[in-house]
């Protein structure tokens, strides 16, 4: 436990190095293309614009009203649905330079988290501005500072699990994304949870990622959010933490050799 406790300590001090990667890595990625950084947020609107249509018509609202839910709801997703998406490639992807450099591990969850969150600041510029067409700028509770470090330390336990998971059992690198796809369609991200009735309250009740995702969105909303996203977002935390305390301590050594 001390080695991993030592390795998170070592990749908290090289933070002006995965912060500057994580930059790099997607500024690199739209070199040399026409619309640049803005496909980073087209997908975003596209999507939440066509499900605001197609929701907003079986829900009987306005476009104008339902939008920034839905799109308030995708932007934020986003961040905890990367422990399914994109944590289980992290080791996988940095394998030649795990293989040669003895950086800590927990320097390439520390990276990947914290593009993902450079991506969402991003997308969030093109929320506002989403909003400020609608005429529907709110603004943002304070409760959001607190929920973006508790959402970050989340996908950092979380998604390390994830990583390590996806390197020994290679299945997973494929089983993880497609169930993010599941998830997404059970998290109250474009539908309320108040529709809900009978059993199927637990597709909330019991959510973690409807939790992650609630406390960021009611406060880009001007709201704050329910107690249950918080303590759903809590008790995420100190699992996760346990568990990543006992299975990074563990078998952390074993990651260059699975991968």
């Amino acid at each position: 436990m001390k080695k991993a406790i030592n390795d998170l300590r070592r990749g908290l001090l090289l933070y002006h190095v995965w912060v500057y990667q994580a930059y790099h890595e997607i500024s690199a990625k739209y070199k040399r293309t026409v619309l640049g950084s803005i496909w980073i947020s087209g997908a975003m609107v596209a999507t939440s614009i066509a499900l605001a249509i197609v929701m907003g018509g079986i829900q009987k609202q306005s476009l104008p009203d339902i939008l920034p839910y839905i799109m308030a709801g995708i932007l934020c997703f986003y961040l905890p649905g990367y422990v399914l998406t994109e944590a289980p490639e992290v080791y996988m992807s940095s394998s030649n330079i795990i293989k040669n450099h003895a950086y800590p591990f927990t320097y390439y969850a520390f990276e990947s988290v914290t593009r993902v969150f450079l991506v969402f600041l991003h997308n969030l510029v093109a929320y506002y501005l989403a909003m400020a067409i609608l005429t529907r700028l709110a603004i943002p509770d304070w409760t959001i500072l607190p929920a973006l470090v508790l959402v970050y330390c989340n996908c950092l336990v979380w998604g390390t699990l994830a990583s390590m998971v996806a390197a020994r059992f290679r299945d997973l690198r494929f089983l993880l994304p497609f169930m993010s796809q599941i998830i997404f369609f059970m998290t109250p991200v474009f539908w309320h949870p108040n529709n809900m009735d009978g059993w199927r309250v637990w597709l909330v009740r019991v959510n973690p990622f409807y939790g992650l995702m609630e406390i960021v969105r009611s406060p880009l909303l001007g709201t704050t959010a329910p107690s249950l996203a918080w303590e759903l977002s809590a008790a995420s935390l100190i699992i996760g933490s346990l568990l990543w305390l006992f299975f990074f301590s563990r078998f952390r050594s074993k990651i260059p050799f699975w991968i």
